[in-house]
Protein backbone atom coordinates (compact mmCIF):
# COMPACT_ATOMS: atom_id res chain seq x y z
CA UNK A 1 0.00 0.00 0.00
CA UNK A 2 1.21 3.51 -0.79
CA UNK A 3 0.41 6.42 1.50
CA UNK A 4 0.70 10.06 0.48
CA UNK A 5 1.36 13.22 2.46
CA UNK A 6 1.62 16.85 1.37
CA UNK A 7 3.75 19.36 3.25
CA UNK A 8 3.17 23.09 2.91
CA UNK A 9 6.30 25.25 2.85
CA UNK A 10 6.11 29.08 2.83
CA UNK A 11 8.65 30.76 0.55
CA UNK A 12 9.98 34.00 1.99
CA UNK A 13 10.41 35.79 -1.33
CA UNK A 14 8.60 38.59 -3.10
CA UNK A 15 5.70 37.34 -5.21
CA UNK A 16 7.08 39.27 -8.21
CA UNK A 17 9.72 36.53 -8.51
CA UNK A 18 7.00 34.09 -9.63
CA UNK A 19 4.08 36.27 -10.71
CA UNK A 20 5.02 36.48 -14.38
CA UNK A 21 5.72 32.74 -14.52
CA UNK A 22 2.33 31.98 -12.97
CA UNK A 23 0.57 34.37 -15.37
CA UNK A 24 2.13 32.69 -18.42
CA UNK A 25 1.55 29.22 -16.99
CA UNK A 26 -2.13 30.14 -16.52
CA UNK A 27 -2.24 31.40 -20.11
CA UNK A 28 -0.90 28.05 -21.35
CA UNK A 29 -3.35 26.10 -19.17
CA UNK A 30 -6.31 28.09 -20.48
CA UNK A 31 -5.11 27.69 -24.08
CA UNK A 32 -4.96 23.90 -23.81
CA UNK A 33 -8.34 23.77 -22.06
CA UNK A 34 -9.96 25.90 -24.74
CA UNK A 35 -8.42 23.85 -27.54
CA UNK A 36 -9.49 20.54 -26.00
CA UNK A 37 -12.99 21.78 -25.14
CA UNK A 38 -13.66 23.25 -28.60
CA UNK A 39 -12.31 20.15 -30.38
CA UNK A 40 -13.83 17.67 -27.89
CA UNK A 41 -10.29 16.36 -27.57
CA UNK A 42 -9.35 14.81 -24.21
CA UNK A 43 -6.23 12.96 -25.31
CA UNK A 44 -2.98 14.21 -23.79
CA UNK A 45 -0.80 13.26 -26.77
CA UNK A 46 -3.14 14.92 -29.26
CA UNK A 47 -3.38 18.10 -27.16
CA UNK A 48 0.41 18.13 -26.83
CA UNK A 49 0.79 18.09 -30.62
CA UNK A 50 -1.78 20.88 -31.02
CA UNK A 51 -0.51 23.28 -28.36
CA UNK A 52 3.12 22.54 -27.45
CA UNK A 53 4.82 24.91 -29.89
CA UNK A 54 2.41 27.73 -29.02
CA UNK A 55 3.06 27.45 -25.30
CA UNK A 56 6.81 27.03 -25.85
CA UNK A 57 6.93 30.58 -27.22
CA UNK A 58 6.69 31.92 -23.67
CA UNK A 59 7.30 28.97 -21.31
CA UNK A 60 10.24 26.60 -20.67
CA UNK A 61 9.65 23.09 -22.02
CA UNK A 62 8.96 21.44 -18.66
CA UNK A 63 6.42 24.07 -17.64
CA UNK A 64 4.70 23.90 -21.04
CA UNK A 65 4.31 20.13 -20.63
CA UNK A 66 3.15 20.54 -17.03
CA UNK A 67 0.46 23.07 -18.01
CA UNK A 68 -0.78 20.73 -20.73
CA UNK A 69 -0.97 17.81 -18.27
CA UNK A 70 -2.99 19.85 -15.75
CA UNK A 71 -5.34 21.02 -18.48
CA UNK A 72 -5.80 17.45 -19.73
CA UNK A 73 -6.79 16.35 -16.22
CA UNK A 74 -9.35 19.17 -16.02
CA UNK A 75 -10.81 18.23 -19.40
CA UNK A 76 -11.03 14.58 -18.36
CA UNK A 77 -12.98 15.55 -15.24
CA UNK A 78 -15.57 17.53 -17.23
CA UNK A 79 -15.91 14.63 -19.67
CA UNK A 80 -17.03 12.44 -16.76
CA UNK A 81 -19.57 15.14 -15.83
CA UNK A 82 -20.80 15.17 -19.41
CA UNK A 83 -21.29 11.39 -19.33
CA UNK A 84 -23.47 11.87 -16.25
CA UNK A 85 -25.53 14.44 -18.23
CA UNK A 86 -24.43 17.35 -16.06
CA UNK A 87 -23.94 20.88 -17.34
CA UNK A 88 -20.33 21.59 -18.31
CA UNK A 89 -18.29 24.65 -19.25
CA UNK A 90 -14.76 25.05 -20.49
CA UNK A 91 -12.26 24.90 -17.59
CA UNK A 92 -10.59 28.29 -17.08
CA UNK A 93 -8.35 29.68 -14.36
CA UNK A 94 -7.52 33.22 -13.28
CA UNK A 95 -4.37 32.11 -11.47
CA UNK A 96 -3.34 28.50 -11.93
CA UNK A 97 -0.91 26.90 -9.51
CA UNK A 98 2.30 25.63 -11.12
CA UNK A 99 2.99 21.92 -10.92
CA UNK A 100 6.67 20.98 -10.72
CA UNK A 101 8.31 17.58 -11.13
CA UNK A 102 11.85 16.30 -10.45
CA UNK A 103 13.12 17.99 -13.62
CA UNK A 104 11.83 21.47 -12.84
CA UNK A 105 12.34 21.37 -9.06
CA UNK A 106 15.30 20.01 -7.11
CA UNK A 107 15.46 19.93 -3.33
CA UNK A 108 18.30 19.76 -0.84
CA UNK A 109 16.69 19.28 2.55
CA UNK A 110 20.05 18.99 4.32
CA UNK A 111 20.99 22.54 3.37
CA UNK A 112 17.34 23.70 3.30
CA UNK A 113 17.52 25.00 -0.25
CA UNK A 114 15.50 24.38 -3.41
CA UNK A 115 16.19 25.12 -7.07
CA UNK A 116 13.00 26.00 -8.93
CA UNK A 117 12.37 26.74 -12.60
CA UNK A 118 10.90 30.08 -13.75
CA UNK A 119 10.71 31.85 -17.11
CA UNK A 120 13.86 33.72 -16.05
CA UNK A 121 15.81 30.58 -15.34
CA UNK A 122 16.30 28.62 -12.14
CA UNK A 123 16.03 30.35 -8.80
CA UNK A 124 17.67 29.11 -5.60
CA UNK A 125 15.57 29.74 -2.51
CA UNK A 126 16.23 28.94 1.12
CA UNK A 127 13.38 27.21 2.90
CA UNK A 128 12.45 26.34 6.46
CA UNK A 129 10.61 23.08 7.14
CA UNK A 130 8.52 22.79 10.27
CA UNK A 131 9.63 20.15 12.76
CA UNK A 132 6.37 18.24 12.29
CA UNK A 133 7.08 17.82 8.54
CA UNK A 134 10.68 16.68 8.96
CA UNK A 135 9.59 13.02 9.29
CA UNK A 136 8.36 13.07 5.68
CA UNK A 137 11.64 14.31 4.18
CA UNK A 138 13.03 10.75 4.00
CA UNK A 139 10.01 9.62 1.95
CA UNK A 140 9.96 9.61 -1.86
CA UNK A 141 9.34 13.11 -3.23
CA UNK A 142 6.78 13.36 -6.02
CA UNK A 143 5.28 16.49 -7.57
CA UNK A 144 4.99 19.95 -6.02
CA UNK A 145 2.58 22.83 -6.56
CA UNK A 146 3.51 26.48 -6.22
CA UNK A 147 0.63 28.79 -5.32
CA UNK A 148 0.18 32.47 -4.46
CA UNK A 149 -2.46 33.22 -1.84
CA UNK A 150 -3.01 36.71 -0.46
CA UNK A 151 0.42 37.84 -1.68
CA UNK A 152 2.11 34.92 0.07
CA UNK A 153 3.87 32.12 -1.80
CA UNK A 154 3.60 28.48 -0.77
CA UNK A 155 5.13 25.30 -2.14
CA UNK A 156 3.07 22.15 -1.53
CA UNK A 157 5.35 19.13 -1.90
CA UNK A 158 3.89 15.62 -2.19
CA UNK A 159 5.71 12.68 -0.57
CA UNK A 160 4.84 8.99 -0.78
CA UNK A 161 5.85 5.89 1.14
CA UNK A 162 5.11 2.21 0.58
CA UNK A 163 3.90 0.26 3.61
CA UNK A 164 2.85 -3.33 4.15
CA UNK A 165 -0.67 -4.23 3.09
CA UNK A 166 -2.99 -4.76 6.03
CA UNK A 167 -5.17 -7.81 6.65
CA UNK A 168 -8.80 -7.39 7.69
CA UNK A 169 -9.64 -8.43 11.23
CA UNK A 170 -13.34 -8.83 10.28
CA UNK A 171 -14.37 -5.90 12.45
CA UNK A 172 -16.70 -3.33 10.85
CA UNK A 173 -17.68 0.12 12.09
CA UNK A 174 -20.39 2.24 10.50
CA UNK A 175 -20.15 6.03 10.79
CA UNK A 176 -23.11 8.37 10.47
CA UNK A 177 -22.11 11.98 9.77
CA UNK A 178 -24.24 14.96 10.68
CA UNK A 179 -24.37 18.59 11.78
CA UNK A 180 -25.53 18.18 15.38
CA UNK A 181 -23.20 15.22 15.81
CA UNK A 182 -20.17 15.33 13.53
CA UNK A 183 -19.84 11.55 13.72
CA UNK A 184 -21.63 8.70 15.49
CA UNK A 185 -20.18 5.19 15.25
CA UNK A 186 -21.95 1.86 15.44
CA UNK A 187 -19.71 1.16 18.46
CA UNK A 188 -21.73 3.76 20.42
CA UNK A 189 -19.24 6.64 20.24
CA UNK A 190 -20.60 10.17 19.75
CA UNK A 191 -18.54 13.11 18.46
CA UNK A 192 -20.67 16.20 19.00
CA UNK A 193 -20.70 19.38 16.90
CA UNK A 194 -22.16 21.74 19.52
CA UNK A 195 -19.02 23.86 19.82
CA UNK A 196 -18.62 24.05 16.04
CA UNK A 197 -22.21 25.28 15.64
CA UNK A 198 -21.69 27.84 18.40
CA UNK A 199 -18.55 29.28 16.81
CA UNK A 200 -20.13 29.20 13.35
CA UNK A 201 -23.15 31.21 14.54
CA UNK A 202 -20.83 33.75 16.19
CA UNK A 203 -18.89 34.28 12.96
CA UNK A 204 -22.11 34.47 10.95
CA UNK A 205 -23.47 37.17 13.25
CA UNK A 206 -20.17 39.08 13.16
CA UNK A 207 -19.98 38.95 9.35
CA UNK A 208 -23.56 40.19 9.04
CA UNK A 209 -22.85 43.14 11.34
CA UNK A 210 -19.63 44.08 9.53
CA UNK A 211 -21.18 43.81 6.06
CA UNK A 212 -23.98 46.17 7.06
CA UNK A 213 -21.44 48.85 8.09
CA UNK A 214 -19.86 49.22 4.62
CA UNK A 215 -16.81 51.08 5.95
CA UNK A 216 -13.10 50.59 5.27
CA UNK A 217 -12.59 49.45 8.83
CA UNK A 218 -15.33 46.81 8.54
CA UNK A 219 -13.86 45.58 5.25
CA UNK A 220 -10.43 45.18 6.87
CA UNK A 221 -12.04 43.29 9.74
CA UNK A 222 -13.90 41.02 7.30
CA UNK A 223 -10.63 40.30 5.53
CA UNK A 224 -8.94 39.34 8.83
CA UNK A 225 -11.65 36.85 9.81
CA UNK A 226 -12.26 35.50 6.30
CA UNK A 227 -10.53 32.15 6.89
CA UNK A 228 -10.80 31.82 10.66
CA UNK A 229 -14.02 29.83 10.64
CA UNK A 230 -12.71 27.57 7.86
CA UNK A 231 -9.51 26.87 9.79
CA UNK A 232 -11.48 26.25 12.99
CA UNK A 233 -13.70 23.68 11.25
CA UNK A 234 -10.65 22.05 9.66
CA UNK A 235 -8.93 21.74 13.04
CA UNK A 236 -12.09 20.25 14.57
CA UNK A 237 -12.31 17.67 11.78
CA UNK A 238 -8.64 16.78 12.31
CA UNK A 239 -9.13 16.30 16.04
CA UNK A 240 -12.30 14.22 15.71
CA UNK A 241 -10.92 12.04 12.90
CA UNK A 242 -7.72 11.41 14.87
CA UNK A 243 -9.69 10.44 17.99
CA UNK A 244 -12.01 8.18 15.97
CA UNK A 245 -9.22 6.32 14.17
CA UNK A 246 -7.11 5.91 17.32
CA UNK A 247 -10.06 4.22 19.04
CA UNK A 248 -10.11 1.41 16.46
CA UNK A 249 -7.85 -1.58 15.97
CA UNK A 250 -5.63 -2.31 12.97
CA UNK A 251 -7.49 -4.20 10.25
CA UNK A 252 -10.89 -2.62 11.04
CA UNK A 253 -13.10 -1.56 8.13
CA UNK A 254 -14.73 1.88 8.45
CA UNK A 255 -17.94 2.34 6.46
CA UNK A 256 -19.37 5.70 5.38
CA UNK A 257 -22.55 6.65 3.58
CA UNK A 258 -21.97 7.89 0.05
CA UNK A 259 -23.08 11.55 0.33
CA UNK A 260 -21.78 12.64 -3.07
CA UNK A 261 -24.97 14.32 -4.32
CA UNK A 262 -26.47 15.47 -1.05
CA UNK A 263 -26.23 19.20 -1.85
CA UNK A 264 -28.19 18.76 -5.08
CA UNK A 265 -31.36 18.15 -3.07
CA UNK A 266 -30.83 21.23 -0.87
CA UNK A 267 -33.37 23.24 -2.92
CA UNK A 268 -36.16 21.35 -1.10
CA UNK A 269 -35.01 22.41 2.36
CA UNK A 270 -35.67 25.45 4.52
CA UNK A 271 -33.27 28.36 4.18
CA UNK A 272 -31.62 27.84 7.56
CA UNK A 273 -31.19 24.09 6.96
CA UNK A 274 -29.79 24.74 3.48
CA UNK A 275 -27.24 27.17 4.93
CA UNK A 276 -26.11 24.62 7.52
CA UNK A 277 -25.77 21.83 4.95
CA UNK A 278 -23.79 24.01 2.55
CA UNK A 279 -21.31 24.80 5.35
CA UNK A 280 -21.09 21.16 6.42
CA UNK A 281 -17.55 19.81 5.83
CA UNK A 282 -18.59 16.16 5.54
CA UNK A 283 -16.21 15.40 2.66
CA UNK A 284 -13.22 16.98 4.40
CA UNK A 285 -13.93 14.88 7.50
CA UNK A 286 -14.22 11.79 5.31
CA UNK A 287 -10.85 12.51 3.70
CA UNK A 288 -9.16 13.06 7.06
CA UNK A 289 -10.50 9.76 8.38
CA UNK A 290 -9.48 7.95 5.21
CA UNK A 291 -5.83 8.95 5.13
CA UNK A 292 -5.42 8.46 8.89
CA UNK A 293 -7.09 5.05 8.68
CA UNK A 294 -4.91 3.90 5.79
CA UNK A 295 -1.75 4.95 7.66
CA UNK A 296 -2.89 2.87 10.64
CA UNK A 297 -3.65 -0.26 8.63
CA UNK A 298 -7.41 0.16 8.38
CA UNK A 299 -9.83 0.11 5.46
CA UNK A 300 -12.53 2.55 4.31
CA UNK A 301 -15.56 1.64 2.23
CA UNK A 302 -18.96 3.15 1.30
CA UNK A 303 -22.61 2.17 1.06
CA UNK A 304 -25.73 3.72 -0.44
CA UNK A 305 -27.17 6.38 1.88
CA UNK A 306 -30.86 5.84 1.07
CA UNK A 307 -33.16 5.40 4.09
CA UNK A 308 -30.38 4.85 6.64
CA UNK A 309 -32.12 7.41 8.89
CA UNK A 310 -35.62 5.98 8.35
CA UNK A 311 -34.92 2.27 8.60
CA UNK A 312 -35.14 0.39 11.91
CA UNK A 313 -31.83 -1.33 12.62
CA UNK A 314 -33.64 -3.99 14.66
CA UNK A 315 -36.43 -5.17 12.33
CA UNK A 316 -35.74 -3.41 9.02
CA UNK A 317 -39.05 -1.49 8.89
CA UNK A 318 -38.71 1.72 6.81
CA UNK A 319 -40.90 4.76 7.44
CA UNK A 320 -40.38 8.51 7.60
CA UNK A 321 -42.44 8.57 10.80
CA UNK A 322 -39.87 6.36 12.55
CA UNK A 323 -37.68 9.38 13.18
CA UNK A 324 -39.64 11.38 15.71
CA UNK A 325 -37.12 14.20 16.17
CA UNK A 326 -33.54 14.98 15.18
CA UNK A 327 -32.23 12.68 17.91
CA UNK A 328 -35.09 10.24 18.64
CA UNK A 329 -35.80 7.12 16.57
CA UNK A 330 -38.78 4.93 17.49
CA UNK A 331 -39.85 2.14 15.15
CA UNK A 332 -43.54 2.21 14.28
CA UNK A 333 -43.52 -1.56 13.69
CA UNK A 334 -41.60 -3.16 16.57
CA UNK A 335 -41.35 -0.21 18.98
CA UNK A 336 -37.53 -0.28 19.06
CA UNK A 337 -36.23 3.07 20.41
CA UNK A 338 -32.69 4.45 20.09
CA UNK A 339 -30.76 7.63 19.29
CA UNK A 340 -31.47 8.39 15.61
CA UNK A 341 -27.83 8.86 14.61
CA UNK A 342 -26.76 5.66 16.34
CA UNK A 343 -29.55 3.80 14.55
CA UNK A 344 -28.29 5.19 11.23
CA UNK A 345 -24.71 4.10 11.94
CA UNK A 346 -25.91 0.56 12.68
CA UNK A 347 -27.91 0.54 9.44
CA UNK A 348 -24.77 1.56 7.58
CA UNK A 349 -22.68 -1.34 8.90
CA UNK A 350 -25.54 -3.84 8.48
CA UNK A 351 -26.10 -2.75 4.89
CA UNK A 352 -22.40 -3.18 4.16
CA UNK A 353 -22.32 -6.65 5.69
CA UNK A 354 -25.39 -7.74 3.72
CA UNK A 355 -23.90 -6.42 0.50
CA UNK A 356 -20.56 -8.05 1.26
CA UNK A 357 -22.04 -11.44 2.09
CA UNK A 358 -24.78 -11.47 -0.57
CA UNK A 359 -23.55 -9.23 -3.37
CA UNK A 360 -25.60 -11.07 -5.98
CA UNK A 361 -28.95 -10.29 -4.31
CA UNK A 362 -31.12 -7.21 -4.17
CA UNK A 363 -31.01 -5.74 -0.66
CA UNK A 364 -34.70 -6.28 0.11
CA UNK A 365 -34.33 -10.03 -0.47
CA UNK A 366 -31.12 -10.50 1.49
CA UNK A 367 -31.05 -12.52 4.72
CA UNK A 368 -30.42 -10.82 8.02
CA UNK A 369 -26.72 -10.72 8.89
CA UNK A 370 -25.71 -9.78 12.45
CA UNK A 371 -23.55 -6.66 12.87
CA UNK A 372 -19.98 -7.27 13.94
CA UNK A 373 -19.53 -3.77 15.36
Amino acid sequence: MRITRTIKIPLNVNKSLFQETIDLYTKAYNLVCKTGFNDSDFNGVSLHNKTYYQTREYLPAQLAISARMKATESLTSIRSLKKNKQKITCPQSKQCSIRYDHRSLTTDFKDNVISILTINGRQKIFIKIRDYYSKYVSWIRRSADLIIRKNKIFLNIVFTKDIEDSVSNNKYVGIDRGIKNIAVTSTNKFYGGKQISKVSKRYEKLRSALQSKETRSSQRHLSRISRKETLFRKDANHCISKSLVSSLKKGTTIIFENLKNIRKSSSKWRKDVKRQVNKWNFYQFEQFVQYKAEANGMFVDYVNASNTSRKCSACGYVSQSNRKTQSVFRCGHCGFSIHADLNASRNIVNRYLKTKCCSDRVEINQPIVPSLC
